[in-house]
């Protein structure tokens, strides 16, 4: 009997395989994203690895500072210290070594500079691990380049750049100074991905001590203090007679301090390579469950998309599969039977949607070279298991279904099993969700606003929420769907629509099961679009708050002789930026000295300073309109994070200096989150020349330069800095932000301007790659629910033939049957449209105010929601259901009644 069954089975697939296309088309989409997930994972992968281990995995063994290893803290060390270095190129166990003295920097000049990270080379050219053409570079003015660098900037042998002086700007940071540097040399890393393709490697020493020098002046000794431009980080070792572990404990040993969080570790170059790819390997984990939600939500909407086509095709053989109990034939064995053509189904489908990757990535990878694509069978594998599991149990309870029936029943004339209504224990199930949804959403708000906030838990929380109420909104679906679907059908006043209406309501289970596959689709895309639209109204609003200066660049020189210019320079740029486009204002903040003042950190004094600007009251009145703008003398207005810092009150005074002597300045609270030290232009004139400023001396950051770095923590200010300050208006949409940031940087293209402006057009690039990206990503599931509605109504029609000519023998005419079949997909697409954006806007109106929230309990939330999205959300839907609707209404119309009778 068994054998026969198979025989059926085999029949019947091909006997409806034109049923199965479109459902094969969405099981060969998802089994293609979930493949084209882990093919774009272990490429990024291989291609990350490859370039970092290029020359780790030629190193015997390295020094590393504390912070570059996995186990480093924020807190931990970043550079090496000119003692440790000393140690190790005193060491009497190395035959040579190589400190990793980067710095980043620019090659070239205007439109032609480039970014890359300058590099010393070593003192033994042997240790230089690539292939050289020419000769390594022996001064500090040759330079040596990749192949693939030099060809894409038309460099080559013997080329003359003229760049910013690499060692002047590590020792006078904003310095103009050039110098040209000769190309003596070419290096082949062996791919063109490698991050030693934008490396500029350089000879001399002066590099290697103008870095030691200024991370011993900035005290750039830990990660979260770090300012430096540039440092070593990392030795590349040789050990006499080969590295043994006898010789690496060694080393360690008379490196180590007894600070074991900034003390460097000693390891092989292997061992380094295997922790960076192990962090590396978080970054792609998280990327891969983030890509793997997304192949998840596609596999959920196929699963309806195979629920319903078996379903449907199960429903259409009850006579059939009636038969085949009466001849003999069991329970079991006809279940085995069904599921024989989902798993044929399932494999063959998932098998060509795994397979089109490698097309897909030979494709990609002749585009883009800097990637090493992976063509591992694994994933073709794993996607093709996969979506044939979610094949089979997708199409396992409609076969369970079939057998609930009777022989005797299923051989009636009016059998219909698919007119039978929707479980009751779902929609429990829904409920269960929603308070579980709800409670979590007040616990993440509790969380987020308490006295003991955890803001990363909150979110957390807050996802898991939108999770909750997601699944309740879909296991509720049927007891809210077919009402929608009746409210929206009483438009339709026409016979035909009252049909359509009719058609759609006989069978709720299949009316449900389609509209899932839309709901899906349109409650993820409203809960994203309202959670973006939320969250930018929010963060601009919070950020108007945070920096009520709109825009600041800061103009000093570090030539006296130039202090003249530079002061009028900034004027000439506060007088354009007047005429700009959407600036309400700008005014010219003079350098007034500096303010010498005392915090703790990490349990040591740390010796800061910071510049005062002066501002006339006109002045500071345009541009911070909220302050209080009548400074009196002696009086500095203080930011109200420093003034909390320092726990500054009334009797407080605060030591200034200038070139022109010192004072006892009061402090005035800030009355916005500004973030400037502002004096009145009389007070200024006591401590600082505003028209020539000079630089102040700083003997805290002196006397730190000559100890070990380690010591005490300063800062750099000068007192010689002159500021444009701009008010922008408000509101300014995205696109505005975006031209008014470009039109001031245009007019001052030596000092970017940083603020509001700059940090609205951060936040609005990030949301708007996530928005993107989640877009693209959901367009997939889109995508599956057309397909879906189509097969759906495919196999409706088919199933209603007789019904369909009967209508047609009666006097319905083509066009009113076409229309007849899709009324009633846009009905169903509609109410779970609309559904899907009812509960998409609560949901994300929720997430959002978590998350700001989460990110500050003081931030407001501006409700400002989506409607033209919701609009063209609802106009897709409709042309959706149209589109997905064509081709079976086409079918119906064009069979004549004698045939469809005959069916």
């Amino acid at each position: 009997m068994a054998t026969t069954l198979n025989t059926v089975a085999r029949s019947n697939l091909r006997a409806s395989k034109g049923k199965y296309v479109l459902t094969g088309i969405g099981i060969a989409i998802s089994s293609f994203f979930i493949a084209a997930i882990m093919m774009l994972t272990n490429s990024l992968q291989a291609t990350v690895n490859s370039s970092v281990s290029d020359v780790l995995s030629r190193a015997e063994a390295v020094v590393a500072s504390a912070a570059t290893t996995s186990d480093g803290q924020d807190s931990s060390a970043i550079y090496l210290t000119r003692e440790q270095i000393q140690k190790v190129e005193q060491s009497d166990l190395l035959s040579g070594y190589w400190v990793q003295y980067a710095v980043a920097g620019t090659i070239g000049t205007g439109d032609q500079a480039a970014q890359v990270q300058y590099n010393q080379l070593p003192a033994d050219s042997s240790l230089f691990p690539y292939k050289v053409q020419g000769k390594i570079p022996g001064s500090d003015h040759e330079i040596m380049v990749s192949t693939y660098f030099a060809k894409k900037h038309n460099l080559s042998l013997n080329s003359k750049v003229t760049s910013t002086d690499v060692v002047e700007s590590v020792s006078a940071p904003g310095t103009d100074k050039t110098a040209e540097y000769t190309v003596v040399g070419l290096f082949d890393p062996g791919f063109e991905g490698s991050t030693t393709n934008q490396a500029v490697f350089i000879g001399g020493t002066s590099l290697g001590e103008a870095t030691l020098k200024a991370a011993e002046t900035e005290n750039s000794s830990s990660a979260a203090g770090y300012r430096s431009r540039g440092g070593a980080n990392l030795i590349y070792l040789k050990f006499k007679d080969g590295v043994t572990d006898a010789k690496l404990k060694s080393l360690q040993e008379s490196l180590s301090s007894g600070d074991t969080k900034n003390d460097p570790r000693v390891m092989t170059g292997q061992q380094l390579l295997e922790d960076y790819q192990k962090s590396i390997s978080t970054v792609f984990t998280s990327i891969s469950v983030v890509l793997g939600a997304f192949a998840a939500l596609a596999l959920l909407v196929s699963s309806f998309v195979i629920s319903n086509t078996f379903a449907v095709l199960v429903g259409q053989r009850i006579r059939e599969l009636a038969l085949l109990r009466t001849l003999g034939a069991r329970g079991g064995s006809l279940v085995r039977m069904l599921l024989v053509e989902s798993i044929t189904v399932g494999v063959v489908f998932s098998l060509i949607g795994a397979l089109l990757t490698f097309p897909v990535g030979m494709l990609v990878g002749s585009m883009v070279s800097t990637i090493m694509i992976s063509y591992s069978i694994t994933p073709v594998i794993i996607s093709t298991l996969i979506c044939t599991i979610v094949t089979v149990l997708a199409s396992l309870s409609p076969a369970r279904s079939a057998l609930r029936i009777s022989p005797i029943s299923a051989m009636s004339e009016h059998t219909n099993r698919e007119v039978s209504k929707p479980g009751k224990v779902g929609p429990i199930f829904g409920v269960l969700f929603a308070i579980g949804g709800v409670v979590a959403v007040v616990t993440a708000l509790d969380k987020a606003t308490s006295t003991d906030r955890d803001g990363n838990f909150a979110i957390f929380l807050g996802m898991f929420a939108a999770l909750l109420l997601g699944i309740a909104v879909f296991l509720i679906t049927p007891l809210v769907l077919p009402p929608l679907v009746r409210a929206l059908g009483m438009v339709t006043r026409t016979q035909t629509g009252k049909l359509a209406l009719a058609n759609a309501l006989r069978s709720p289970k299949r009316t449900v099961s389609t509209g899932r596959t839309v709901l899906v689709g349109t409650l993820v895309v409203s809960i994203v679009l309202t959670g973006y639209t939320v969250l930018s109204a929010s963060f601009v609003k919070a950020l108007d708050q945070q920096y009520p200066i709109s825009a600041q660049a800061k103009y000093s020189s570090y030539d006296q002789s130039e202090a003249a210019s530079t002061v009028t320079k900034a004027e000439e740029i506060a007088s354009k930026a007047k005429g700009i486009k959407n600036v309400q204002a700008a005014a010219v903040g003079y350098a007034a000295g500096v303010v010498d003042y005392t915090v703790e950190y990490e349990g040591q004094s740390v010796n800061q300073n910071a510049d005062l600007v002066a501002l006339s009251s006109s002045d500071l009145k345009a541009i911070l309109p909220d302050e209080n703008s009548n400074l009196a003398d002696d009086t500095v207005l203080v930011p109200q994070a420093l003034w909390n810092s320092l726990g500054l009150n009334e009797s407080s005074r605060l030591k200034a200096r200038g070139p022109l002597g010192e004072l006892e300045l009061k402090p005035v609270k800030s009355e916005t989150k500004q973030n400037l030290l502002i004096v009145n232009p009389a007070t200024a004139a006591k401590l600082q020349d505003a028209k020539n400023p000079q630089a102040v001396a700083n003997p805290a950051a002196e006397e730190a330069q000559t100890k070990a770095a380690h010591l005490t923590v300063t800062s750099q200010a000068r007192g010689n800095s002159t500021v444009v300050l701009v008010r922008a208006a408000t509101p300014l949409t995205s696109s505005e932000n975006v031209t008014l940031q470009a039109d001031l940087n245009r007019i001052s293209p030596d000092s970017s301007f940083t603020g509001g402006l700059q940090e609205r057009q951060t936040y609005d690039q990030l949301l708007t790659v996530m928005l993107t990206f989640t877009l693209v990503m959901l367009l997939l599931a889109v995508i599956i629910s057309i397909i879906g509605v189509a097969n759906t109504m495919t196999l409706s029609v088919n199933e209603r033939r007789r019904e369909n000519a009967m209508l047609r023998s009666l006097g319905l005419s083509r066009k009113q049957l076409r229309r007849m079949i899709s009324i009633e997909a846009i009905l169903i697409t509609l109410a779970a449209v609309v559904l899907g954006m009812i509960a998409g806007t609560v949901i994300g109106a929720v997430s959002a105010k978590i998350v700001m929230a989460a990110v500050s309990a003081s931030a407001p939330l501006v409700l400002d929601l989506p409607y033209v999205w919701y609009v063209v959300i609802l106009i897709v839907g409709v042309l959706a259901a149209m589109l997905a609707s064509a081709l079976p209404a086409a079918r119906s119309a064009r069979m004549s009644p004698v045939e469809g009778m005959r069916g």
